[in-house]
């Protein structure tokens, strides 16, 4: 009789945990606190600084936002205040950069910017003057 016992209490919790791991897997996501990820500029530009904002929920307040580009963490966490969390970044090399806002390890948005190098200016720059090389000779009467 004990044994009858023991092996229906063994089912009754395993049905128990199979049954919590399905409302668990099907809940909706607790964990949409980042809820967007923007940086400043419409071009990007290396040595630039721009302004990245994550959007979060207003019921995660209470955690820091880390920001990473290409998996290399942005300054410090920043605390949220009124639903965002900013913080200056400024681009060292060109190409592709995938900047990720993430907070507390449970919620995370990324947004990928491609980095240019700085413009040239034509003609390397000079004092704005041009020698127009004997152009304006003659005399006005």
């Amino acid at each position: 009789m004990k044994i009858y016992q023991a092996r229906r209490a063994g089912f009754g919790l395993t049905a128990f945990t199979a049954v919590a791991a399905a409302a668990v897997l099907t809940a909706p996501q607790a964990s949409a606190l980042v809820q967007s990820i923007a940086v400043s500029g419409s071009t990007h530009y290396v040595g630039t600084a721009y302004t990245v904002t994550a959007d979060v929920t207003a019921t995660s307040f209470l955690f820091k936002v880390t920001f990473t580009d290409n998996g290399t963490q942005i300054g410090e966490p920043v605390s949220v205040s009124n639903g965002k969390a900013t913080i200056s970044w400024t681009p060292t090399t060109a190409g592709t950069h995938e900047i990720k806002a993430v907070q507390e390890l449970i919620s995370s948005k990324t947004v990928t910017v491609e980095v240019s190098e700085q413009p040239t200016t034509p003609g390397g720059g000079g004092t704005g003057s041009a020698d127009l090389g004997g152009l304006l000779t003659g005399s006005a009467g």
